[in-house]
Formats: structure tokens, sequence, C-alpha cells
């Protein structure tokens, strides 16, 4: 769990699950005073992101979707039907929502669909939830419509399957490219301060500093693939 400290405002609970065969990160941020809560990927495990909502007292606002690879939608129409909750998604990641195929699901056995109605994003806005700046980043070579979601005064960057501890999104899906993936990250993420933490689709946290001090996949001449 990560806490981000406003000073004299309300506080910011972010907290980590791990959820369905892949352990995609799905990420739930509320703020108790205000009551309300979003989620960034639902990625799978509907039932236990919706009991945390009703553990915390919340109500969930919104759904930051950073990407709609299988393993990060799974549980996507189960919650958006429990809460009503909006969905924000680049429109370039749209047809994954509606194919199986398209989110890869098909290949692993386990055909997943999301068809649901969503607020589109794109680079450079802002959003507003639970009284705090978004802003949105788009970062594609792992998957089309990929996007970061950044929230200045707290210090965090979600991440999604772009930026990971030590590591990099998998560019060897249809129309993933290595280049452009790096290009994003460096352009849009390295340039955020040190200290600013990263939460990812996958693994633990890092911070931006670290990543751009230790990153094997960010260095000129470094490994060109990642495991995820």
């Amino acid at each position: 769990m990560y806490i981000g400290d406003r000073g004299q405002e309300t506080m910011l609970t972010i907290q980590r699950h791990p959820v369905g065969p892949y352990q995609s990160n799905a990420w739930l941020a509320w703020d108790e005073a205000r009551g309300e809560a979003f989620l960034v990927d639902a990625g799978g495990e509907a039932d236990r992101l919706l009991g945390e909502l009703e553990t915390n007292g919340v109500s969930l606002v919104a759904i930051l979707q950073t990407h709609a690879h299988a393993d990060h939608i799974a549980a996507l129409a189960e919650v958006v039907t429990a809460t009503g909750a909006p969905v924000y998604l680049h429109p370039d990641a749209e047809p994954m929502l509606h194919s199986a195929e398209a989110n890869l699901s098909t290949f692993a056995g386990t055909p997943v669909t999301a068809p649901v109605p969503y607020t589109p994003v794109e680079d450079g806005d802002r959003l507003t939830l639970l009284g705090r700046e978004i802003r949105v980043y788009h970062t594609p070579g792992h998957a089309a419509g990929s996007v970061c979601f950044h929230l200045p005064e707290e210090g965090v960057v979600f991440t999604g399957d772009a930026l990971f501890q030590g590591s990099i999104g998998r560019t060897d899906f249809p129309g993933g490219s290595l280049e452009t993936l790096l290009d994003g990250i460096r352009r849009k993420l390295l340039v955020l301060p040190d200290e600013t933490r990263v939460l990812a689709g996958h693994m633990g946290p890092t911070t931006i500093g670290r990543e751009r001090r230790t990153n094997p996949f960010l260095g000129d001449g470094g490994p060109v693939r990642s495991l995820r």
C-alpha cells in the first residue's frame, strides 16, 4: 500500500491488487474523506475489487484503463455493471474491448471481451478525479492505445505495461514497436521528477529516478526484449 500525503489536504490511499493468472496489478485509489475511489485497470477478480470498495466504504467514480489486453480488462464488464463507473480509455484500444483475438485472450485459451461504453482520452488530456489532477500520456508500443496516468500532486504515475521495475513492456505482440515504446518512455516518463513513484501493470513499485539510472532496457546497447 502506498499513501500520498498532501500536507493539510486529504490523503490518497493507493492499494495494489495483483489479480488473475498473470498477476496483473489492479490499483485501487481512494480518498476516505471524500468517500470516492478510482480503479486503474480492472484486470480480474471483480468480486475481490468490489469487496475492497465495500470494506473501505467508498464509491467507485472512474475506471482508468492503461490499455486493453485481456489481463487488464477481464473484470471490466462486471465492475462497470456493479458500479456504473465511467471508463476512461484511449480510442486506439477500443477494438480490444470487443475482440478476444485482438486482446490476445483467444491465444491463451480463455476468450475475454468487455464491450463497455467509455470516455475517450488522448495524449495531453487532464482529468480531475477525487479533487486531483490526472494527466494522460499516450505511450504505445506495447499495445495500441496504451496510456499512462500521472498524478503530479501525489508524485505518482500509473504506467500500465509501458515501464516496469527494471523492465519495459513486450513489443513482440501484434502492432508492437520497441522504437515507439522507448520513445514514449523517454519523452514522457523519464522527464518526470526522480522521486515520482512508478506504479506499473506488473511487479512492485519503483521510481522514475531508479529506472532512469538502472533499467537495462533504457540504456544504449542494452537488451531489446522484455519478459512481459
